[in-house]
């Protein structure tokens, strides 16, 4: 149970809400995306230049991929007169996906040369024309620049190389390797069709959405090999698998709150020996993340992120009491904590989607273990493939076995009717 007058005094808790208040009140419906700083208008732009700083997302029609360039320079027509100048700030650019996709392996668009990396941190240049109907730039042509030979530069092209390869083992595996790649890295390319809309009509939106239970689960996996060489280093190894796992997936706002929270989570177990609350820890969070990273305030993946777990935390006790007498112990906890997630979560999904699937509440109990279950068994089959090749083919069989009686039920549970409104 909540002790109402502990949070009362809790000056996280109450800076947290009165930040949130006073931003999403008066502050964020009066703003509007920053534009970068260019010498002309927008509608001169005729080509940038700089590095990606966003992994390219797929648009919902599929012929185009979503991404965002941090500028060094622009090239404008003014006046008649063609010229190029410095720039600044972030930009989102619309690339064909005939481009994005020629590197990856089994696409329509792949070919063996003359393709472009288009990830994180590396340089490329593009033409094309601004299109203020969608507040973007939209590519005609890309052109790869390589990438930063300093010390950052190098390690973000090998975050970029690994990520290739990792596609083309999970293509491989087919659909399991969609999924998977997918759950590890937040790349949908190769997820099988309709079944990212399955996971939303059955309330299973999160499970793909890189987050706290992704980042537990290396957590708790590198913790699990520190803990057999001592103890004392175990919060080391925890700490390892954590950072790996964001350095390789990308700084998604829900991914941001859950490594800001782990932070703070094992920097007072080390410092202090003690665990702290967890709702303080949440509101501590979202100060900071508001701090470093106002831009992702006015995203639907950080609402919902913060909700999710703001309603765990603040519901699930209660609700919990009143299944306890009903269910066994261990399902009415999971319960709970479902209920107590969708609860909070509801408002803002019928806001953004018009739409709500109170399923979710079940789904989520059953979906989710079987989640880290089959991320479990796939992480023992990946590290054997690569230590024997030609066991490659039977683990991703095994793995489809899996993967089909896991969107067997997933495709059952999108089958019930959604709260919506219009």
């Amino acid at each position: 149970m909540l002790n109402l007058k502990y949070y009362l005094k809790s000056p996280f808790l109450i800076s947290a809400l009165a930040c949130a208040f006073f931003l999403y009140a008066f502050t964020l419906p009066s703003m509007s995306g920053k534009r970068p700083e260019i010498p002309a208008s927008m509608d001169c732009l005729k080509s940038i230049s700089g590095s990606v700083s966003l992994n390219p997302s797929k648009s919902g029609s599929g012929k185009t991929y979503s991404t965002e360039i941090a500028l060094s320079s622009v090239g404008m027509v003014s006046g008649g007169a063609e010229f190029r100048s410095e720039a600044s700030g972030k930009i989102k650019v619309m690339i064909p996906s005939s481009i994005v996709e020629a590197v990856y392996p089994g696409k329509l668009h792949s070919v063996s040369s003359s393709a472009v990396l288009i990830e994180n941190g590396e340089k490329i240049s593009c033409t094309g024309v601004w299109s203020d109907s969608i507040g973007a730039f939209m590519a005609e042509s890309v052109t790869y620049e390589g990438y930063d030979d300093s010390f950052w530069g190098v390690i973000s092209h090998f975050r970029a190389v690994c990520r290739l390869m990792f596609k083309r083992l999970m293509f491989s595996w087919g659909h399991a390797g969609g999924l998977l790649l997918s759950l590890l890295s937040g790349a949908r390319e190769y997820l099988e069709d309709g079944l990212g809309d399955s996971f939303r009509h059955a309330g299973l939106s999160h499970v793909l959405a890189l987050s706290g239970m992704h980042l537990s689960f290396f957590s708790s996996m590198a913790g699990g090999v520190g803990k057999t060489i001592s103890k004392r280093i175990m919060p080391f190894f925890q700490l390892s698998g954590i950072l790996f796992f964001v350095w390789f997936a990308g700084m998604s706002p829900s991914l941001f709150r859950a490594l800001v929270c782990s932070l703070i989570s094992l920097t007072a177990r080390c410092l202090m020996c003690r665990k702290v609350d967890t709702l303080e820890v949440l509101a501590c969070t979202f100060l900071i993340h508001a701090a470093f990273k106002p831009q992702d305030l006015s995203s639907v993946a950080f609402m919902l992120s913060y909700a999710a777990l703001a309603g765990i935390l603040v519901f699930s006790g209660l609700i919990n009491r009143l299944m306890v007498p009903v269910f066994p112990p261990m399902l009415s906890g999971s319960l709970s904590a479902s209920f107590g997630a969708q609860l909070a979560t509801c408002p803002i999904s019928l806001a953004f989607f018009g739409s709500f699937a109170p399923v979710g509440i079940v789904s989520t109990v059953f979906i989710s273990p079987m989640i880290g279950l089959f991320i479990s068994v796939s992480m023992i089959f990946m590290a054997s493939s690569f230590a024997f090749p030609f066991l490659s083919g039977a683990f991703g069989s095994i793995m489809n076995l899996f993967y089909d009686g896991m969107a067997c039920i997933v495709r059952f549970f999108a089958g019930f009717p959604p709260i919506q409104i219009t």
